[in-house]
C-alpha cells in the first residue's frame, strides 16, 4: 500500500485515545460522495435543504445536485462574457480569467443564488452522470469554445464599439452553451411533481425553498477586520451577487452553531484545507491540528492569524457539522457530516476537535435566528 507524508507522521495515541461520543447530535443524515466533481458546497446546501424540509414535504425528497450544477456552470459563463464585453483584457489576460470562470467551485452564496433563480427538481429527474465527477476534463472542453467566443468578441469589439450588437452575439453564444452542457450533464426538467401537483422548478423553489434560504446569513470569522461588520469578499469564488458577510467573533459563532443544532438544524461551514490533504484517505475520520506531528521534520503548522495576514487562508472545502460534545461547559469536539463518501472518513463523518475548528473554519451559513446581533436588533 502506498504511503504518503501524512501516514508518516501521524499520531496513533491520539487515533486511539480520541472519544466519540456527542451529546448533541442530529442523526439519520445522508452520506454523498461528490468523487472528483469539486461539489463539496451543493452536496452540504443539498443535505441542509433536506433536514430542514423533511416535516414540510411528505415524503424524503432527494434534490438534483446535477441540476445545480449545470445552473452554476451556465451562470459563470454568462457572467464571464459581460465581463469581456464591459471590461478592457490584454490576450494574455485570458487565461486567468478563465481560471475563475471555468470551475465548478462555489460557496453558500452561490448555493443560495443559484436555487433562488432557477430552481431545484428531483435526482431522479435529472441524475448525476459520469461526467459530473470530471470538472477539470469538462474545463478544458469548455476552454476550446469560450476562448473561440472570447477572440471573436474582441475582435468585435476592436472594430465596433456597438455593445447591442456585442449582447446579440453573446445571446447566440450563450443558447450554444446551453446545448453544450445539456449534452453534458442532461437538459434541466421543467417541471418538478410534488405533493400532487405539477409545478415548475422555479415555482417550488418559491413555494418551500427561498423564504428558507434568506433567513441564513453567510458569516466570516476573520481576525484581521472589525468585528460586528459586513464586508462584501470574495473567497476565491466568483461572487454571482454582492454578498456581505457578518464578520463575527468565533466564540459567538460556535454558540450560534450549538443553538441550531440543539433545535435540529444542520448548520453549513467552509474551511481551509491546509492540513487537510489527506483526509479522502483518512479512514480515522479525524480533523485534530496534532494528528500529525510535523514537528519532527522541523514544520509547525500556521497559525490562524499569519495565515489570513498573507492570504493564505483560502475556502476550500464545505461540510455540515451534526453535532457537538461539551464537557463542563467545555466544547470538546464537533461531529462533522463530509461528501466522500461512506467508505471514507468515519463512514462519511469527521470527528473536529474545537482547536482545529479555531485554526481552520472561518466560512458560515446559519439562521439569523441563532445569532445574538439579530435577536437585539443591531444588524438587519
Amino acid at each position: 500500500m502506498h504511503l504518503d507524508i501524512y501516514d508518516k507522521y501521524i499520531n496513533t495515541d491520539l487515533v486511539r485515545s480520541v472519544d466519540r461520543n456527542f451529546n448533541i447530535e442530529i442523526k439519520d443524515n445522508e452520506v454523498y460522495d461528490q468523487k472528483g466533481s469539486l461539489l463539496c458546497w451543493v452536496y452540504a446546501g443539498i443535505n441542509m435543504l433536506k433536514n430542514e424540509l423533511k416535516c414540510v414535504l411528505e415524503n424524503e425528497v432527494n434534490f438534483s445536485v446535477n441540476y445545480i450544477s449545470f445552473f452554476d456552470r451556465y451562470e459563470k459563463l454568462d457572467r464571464l462574457y459581460d465581463k469581456i464585453i464591459e471590461e478592457d483584457f490584454k490576450c494574455s489576460q485570458i487565461k486567468y480569467i478563465l481560471f475563475d470562470y471555468i470551475n465548478t467551485c462555489g460557496d453558500f452564496s452561490a448555493f443560495k443564488y443559484l436555487i433562488q433563480k432557477y430552481g431545484i427538481v428531483l435526482e431522479s429527474q435529472m441524475q448525476i452522470t459520469e461526467n459530473t465527477f470530471i470538472p477539470n476534463d469538462i474545463n478544458e472542453l469548455l476552454k476550446e469554445k469560450v476562448i473561440n467566443d472570447i477572440d471573436i468578441i474582441l475582435n468585435i469589439k476592436k472594430d465596433n464599439s456597438n455593445f447591442a450588437e456585442l449582447y446579440s452575439l453573446k445571446e447566440k453564444m450563450m443558447s450554444e452553451n446551453y446545448v453544450i452542457l445539456s449534452n453534458i450533464y442532461g437538459k434541466p426538467p421543467t417541471d418538478i411533481k410534488i405533493k400532487g401537483e405539477t409545478i415548475t422548478p422555479i415555482e417550488f423553489s418559491r413555494l418551500y425553498i427561498n423564504e428558507l434560504l434568506e433567513n441564513y446569513i453567510e458569516i466570516i470569522s476573520l481576525s484581521t477586520k472589525p468585528y460586528n461588520k459586513g464586508y462584501q469578499l470574495e473567497f476565491n469564488v466568483p461572487n454571482f451577487k454582492k454578498t456581505e458577510y457578518l464578520n463575527l467573533e468565533i466564540n459567538e459563532i460556535k454558540e450560534s452553531i450549538i443553538k441550531s443544532l440543539k433545535e435540529g438544524h444542520l448548520v453549513w461551514f467552509g474551511c481551509s484545507y491546509r492540513y487537510m490533504s489527506s483526509s479522502y484517505k483518512n479512514k480515522n475520520g479525524i480533523l485534530f491540528n496534532n494528528l500529525y506531528d510535523f514537528k519532527k521534520i522541523g514544520i509547525e503548522k500556521l497559525k490562524k492569524s499569519i495565515a489570513e495576514k498573507y492570504d493564505f487562508l483560502n475556502y476550500d472545502h464545505a461540510m455540515l457539522f451534526t453535532g457537538v460534545n461539551i464537557e463542563n461547559n467545555e466544547i470538546k469536539s464537533w461531529k462533522v457530516l463530509n461528501s466522500f463518501g461512506i467508505q471514507n472518513n468515519d463512514n462519511g463523518y469527521f470527528i473536529m476537535d474545537d482547536n482545529f475548528f479555531d485554526q481552520n473554519v472561518f466560512l458560515f451559513a446559519i439562521n439569523k435566528k441563532y445569532l445574538s446581533l439579530y435577536s437585539k436588533n443591531i444588524y438587519k
